[in-house]
């Protein structure tokens, strides 16, 4: 595109932006469309990010110039009280969460405090860490965007500026947020030298070092970005973890991320593994799981992608909702008490009505607002009330729960 052409698109969408307040024109899905195929267009691969991050950080500064914007207007989000839900102690102003991935630095906590009903942000670790080697101009990325199945597939590997750069963040931007909607860290003790020891030391350090500064936290063990994953998801850690976070930060809200089955028939002893984990963290005080984490797929053979940084990657998005439809069903079945945050492939009102029905009281999205912008979230708040009127969102969850009492 030349720089001729370039400059009249990006200020027609300015000018047609400019007749409105920025809020209602983030939300109108034809300008954001035509705001994302400008930053398509605008933007290509740089020395140490593909396209699809640089694009990220790009819209990450959008958000932040918004966020007065936002809350002056987050009547357009948790203006009715009717899709409020409670946890125990913790009233949540709506049931649709950010999933974490999507601010991991802590830098947008504050303007999505007056979007979402609670803000997940990480994945955190104690130092900073680059995350998996990529060179985009050589031709390796970690991150693909698909446009026509609403997919996106990634092997970053936990990037992260680390616990220093997280705390200054919250230390500084805690006071200004939405203290209704609630934020939740999500984090990982994962270390250079693969020490479970180090692992839970770092652990306990993340959640000595921030619990005052957040309302829960979410253990990170299920991305598949990452082999040492593999090897710390088990009953033992589970256990080791909920011991750290029952002893400094009792009465904060506790989250299980759980990686998806990976595939539509899963063996026994699949299951049967997840559940020990599930188990094992509801006995000892958890509160809430995450269904799911992304799927890991063999991107070169079965994508035909050569250009990807790892043979395997995880696959979020379109593709993976009936992986989240799946395993939220399986989970409400075996543990029907335990609250169920579902996430993974949330595009429209009707699946996340969906999802509930099949047992979650909580939607989690990071893919969905990629491709359909801030838009979405109206969309499913205006779904749910308009399945439960005349009843609450909260009389809905009280009366399906008990059915198990």
């Amino acid at each position: 595109m030349s720089i001729k052409v370039e400059f009249l698109y990006y200020f027609m969408i300015k000018k047609i932006m400019n007749r409105f307040n920025l809020v209602s024109a983030s939300l109108n899905p034809v300008l954001f469309a035509l705001y994302r195929q400008y930053l398509y267009w605008r933007y290509n691969d740089s020395e140490s990010l593909s396209q699809a991050e640089l694009i990220h950080e790009k819209s990450k500064k959008h958000l932040l110039s918004m966020s007065n914007s936002f809350k002056n207007h987050f009547d357009y989000f948790q203006s009715d009280k009717s899709n409020s839900i409670k946890l125990n102690s913790y009233q949540f102003p709506n049931p649709i969460g950010l999933a974490s991935g999507f601010d991991k630095n802590c830098d947008l906590f504050v303007p999505m405090s007056y979007i979402f009903g609670l803000v997940t942000v990480g994945t955190i670790l104690k130092n900073k860490h680059l995350g998996n080697i990529q060179k985009p101009l050589d031709g390796k990325i970690r991150v693909i965007v698909n446009s026509k199945n609403k997919s996106i597939i990634n092997s970053q590997g936990y990037p992260s500026e680390g616990l220093d750069y997280t705390l200054n963040q919250l230390k500084k931007y805690s006071k200004n947020r939405n203290s209704k909607s609630k934020l939740i860290l999500s984090f990982s003790g994962m270390s250079e030298n693969k020490s479970i020891d180090d692992f839970l030391d770092n652990s306990e350090t993340i959640i000595k070092s921030t619990h005052e500064y957040v309302d829960g936290y979410e253990d990170s063990r299920s991305s598949p970005n990452t082999e040492y994953n593999k090897l710390i998801q088990t009953s033992e850690i589970t256990a080791s973890l909920m011991s750290i976070l029952n002893s400094h930060a009792p009465t904060k809200i506790k989250i299980l991320k759980v990686s998806p089955y990976s595939s539509l028939s899963p063996s026994e002893n699949e299951s049967k593994s997840k559940f020990e984990i599930i188990k094992k963290f509801n006995d000892s005080g958890g509160n809430m799981v995450v269904l799911n984490n992304s799927l890991s797929i063999d991107v070169k053979n079965t994508y035909n992608i050569s250009n990807f940084n790892n043979t395997r990657g995880g696959l979020s998005g379109n593709p993976l909702y009936p992986y989240t439809e799946k395993l939220v069903e399986s989970v409400h079945k075996k543990y029907p008490k335990l609250f169920i945050i579902a996430c993974g492939g949330v595009d429209t009102g009707e699946k996340a009505w969906s999802l509930i029905n099949k047992g979650a009281s909580f939607i989690e999205l990071y893919s969905g607002i990629t491709f359909h912008g801030l838009n979405l979230i109206v969309q499913i708040n205006k779904t749910l009330q308009k399945k439960l009127d005349p009843y609450s969102y909260q009389t809905f969850i009280d009366k399906r729960n008990l059915k198990y009492s």
